[in-house]
C-alpha cells in the first residue's frame, strides 16, 4: 500500500538500493543478511520501502514498510488532500462510533480537547482498539484505509500524534475522567473490579519511573498503572498511574479515597491477592465497603482463620 505523499529517499549507506521493474523504479532497504555456508556469501534480506518519484530522483512515494522501518520520517502534519485507499475498512469504525454516541462521549471529548483535537482523540481510541497497537509511527498507515473522526477525515502524521499526546494537560485528562464518572449511576450498589500492573521503561529519565518490584524483572525502572471497572456493565471507570517503587498494597487506600471522591458510596470491590493486608482490610471495614479479595489459602494466618470458622460458613456456598 503506497501513501499519497512524497518523502526524501533515506540516506543509509550500504542499505539502500534501487531496482527498475517495468516503468517504475523501486527503492529497497536491506533489513538484514543471511549467510549461506554452501555458497560462502551473505544474501541480503530486502524490503521495498517506496517507488522513486517521477519528478524528483531524490524523493520517493513511501509504503507501509517505510513507516515500519523509518517511523514515517518527514510526513506532513496534515495532508492537504483527502485521498484514501480504494478499500476503506468501515465495519469496526461504525461499531465504535455507535458506542461513543451511546455513551455521549463526543460532546465530552470536544469540551476538553476542542473540535480539531477531539476528532484525533476519537481516532486514536479507534486505532488502539482496531489495530491492537498504540505506536504513533503506525497510525498514518491505519488512517489511510480507515474512516476517521477528524474534520474532513484529515490524516495526521506520527509526529503530530506524538506532539498531541505530549501536549495533553492534567486538567484535560482529569476533567474528562471526572465528567465520565459524574454521569455514572451512584444510587445503585456497584462492584468495582480493580487491578494494577507495571511496565518496564526504556524511555530514559521520566519522573514517575522508579526501580521497584516488577513482575517481569529486567533490571529496568518501571511505572505502575491500574484501572477500575464496573463488574455489571464492564465499563471502565477510572485509572491511576504511580511510581514503580509503590507496591499494590500501599496504593489501595488511595484508590478507595478516589472512588469515594467520585461519589461511589454503595460500592464493593473485587481485588486480587496483591492487595491483601491487615491495614487494607481494616480500612475497607471502616469505610463500610464490601469486598472479595483473593488470598493465599495455605498461609498460616489464613489457614487458622478458616479452620476456626469451620462448619459455620460452608452452607452458604
Amino acid at each position: 500500500m503506497y501513501l499519497n505523499y512524497e518523502v526524501r529517499i533515506p540516506d543509509v549507506p550500504g542499505k539502500i538500493n534501487q531496482v527498475k521493474k517495468g516503468k517504475a523504479i523501486y527503492v529497497r532497504y536491506v533489513v538484514g543478511r543471511t549467510y549461506h555456508p554452501e555458497k560462502k556469501y551473505n544474501v541480503p534480506d530486502q524490503r521495498i520501502i517506496g517507488k522513486r518519484s517521477e519528478n524528483d530522483p531524490e524523493k520517493m512515494v513511501p509504503n507501509e514498510n517505510y513507516v515500519k522501518y523509518f517511523g514515517g520520517l518527514e510526513q506532513p502534519e496534515e495532508r492537504s488532500e483527502t485521498c484514501r485507499s480504494s478499500c476503506v475498512r468501515i465495519g469496526a469504525f461504525l461499531v465504535i462510533r455507535k458506542i461513543l454516541e451511546d455513551c455521549r462521549l463526543p460532546a465530552v471529548i470536544e469540551k476538553y480537547f476542542g473540535t480539531r483535537d477531539g476528532g484525533l482523540v476519537a481516532d486514536l481510541v479507534s486505532y488502539s482498539i482496531i489495530s491492537e497497537n498504540n505506536a504513533a509511527q503506525y497510525y498514518p498507515a491505519y488512517a489511510y484505509n480507515h474512516p476517521l473522526f477528524t474534520e474532513k477525515m484529515h490524516i495526521y502524521s506520527d509526529t503530530k500524534v506524538s506532539d498531541f499526546l505530549v501536549s495533553v494537560t492534567d486538567d484535560q485528562r482529569i476533567g474528562l475522567v471526572d465528567e465520565w464518572n459524574e454521569a455514572r449511576g451512584h444510587r445503585e450498589k456497584i462492584y468495582i473490579s480493580y487491578d494494577s500492573t507495571n511496565k518496564n521503561c526504556q524511555a530514559g529519565d521520566i519522573e514517575f519511573v522508579e526501580y521497584g518490584h516488577p513482575k517481569d524483572d529486567k533490571g529496568l525502572p518501571v511505572f505502575n498503572y491500574s484501572i477500575a471497572y464496573g463488574t455489571a456493565n464492564k465499563e471502565p471507570l477510572f485509572y491511576e498511574q504511580y511510581p514503580g517503587s509503590i507496591v499494590d498494597i500501599s496504593q489501595l487506600q488511595f484508590m478507595l479515597e478516589k472512588a469515594k471522591g467520585y461519589g461511589y458510596k454503595k460500592v464493593g470491590f473485587i481485588l486480587d491477592r496483591g492487595y491483601f493486608g491487615k491495614e487494607n482490610i481494616q480500612y475497607m471495614d471502616q469505610c463500610g465497603y464490601d469486598f472479595v479479595i483473593m488470598i493465599k489459602g495455605m498461609g498460616a494466618f489464613v489457614k487458622g482463620l478458616i479452620l476456626g470458622k469451620r462448619g459455620s460458613f460452608e452452607k452458604y456456598f
